[in-house]
């Protein structure tokens, strides 16, 4: 136990004595960056598959702690292989489509800034769009009900930016737990508990 606390109190002195260097939080923050996703589908109609892709953000930041962030991120995927079994509306067979993905995020970000970074923590919740469901369908030959989903998309987790410039950050690392969930009648609810990671260049501007 005291072994533990030993521990703690040398991480929070460490943390303190970063702080006494950290920056002044900018007014706002707008990223520009690479994305991939390891999708990984619970109906495991086409297998654990990767997506790539890229976006942009902004954070409005409220003090140095906290800040509002809206994410736009948009994904393709390489040709998906959809085996789909016996006992479903789409006619059981393997079929192969192309898919891609549109997302739309937002929500708090805790920002811990210290001399050479920041290190932040998100949890983000919005929307997911894709067309591999329409694909899906057309490459079964099944043409009744509309298969463009939209169905909800949650990002929890951090990252680190490096500070460049008194202007840029570069983006390390943003690691999140990544889950969408799109419901289509024929298939019924599917959820993909996914694995994000995002990398780029941070603008900081106002507020110094």
């Amino acid at each position: 136990m005291m072994k533990v606390v030993r521990v703690l109190v040398v991480v929070v002195f460490f943390f303190m004595s970063l702080a006494v260097f950290a920056q002044k939080a900018p007014t706002a923050e707008a990223s520009v960056d690479y994305s991939m996703v390891m999708y990984n589908p619970a109906k495991n109609y086409t297998g654990t598959r990767y997506l790539n892709g890229g976006g942009g953000a902004i954070v409005y930041n409220f003090g140095k702690y906290l800040g509002l962030k809206g994410e736009f991120q948009g994904y393709a995927s390489t040709t998906a292989t959809f085996t789909v079994p016996a006992g479903r509306v789409i006619p059981p067979g393997i079929y192969k489509t192309q898919a891609n993905m549109f997302t739309y995020l937002f929500g708090p970000q805790i920002n811990f800034r210290i001399r050479r970074g920041k290190i932040f923590a998100e949890t983000l919740f919005g929307g997911a769009h894709s067309n591999g469901y329409a694909n899906l369908y057309r490459a079964a030959g099944y043409g009744t009900g509309s298969a463009q989903n939209n169905g909800f998309a949650m990002a929890m987790g951090g990252g680190f930016d490096y500070h460049l410039t008194d202007s840029f950050d570069v983006r390390v690392a943003e690691v999140d737990y990544f889950l969408t969930r799109y419901s289509v009648v024929v298939l019924g609810t599917n959820n993909q508990s996914n694995f994000r990671y995002v990398g780029g260049i941070v603008y900081r501007f106002g507020g110094k």
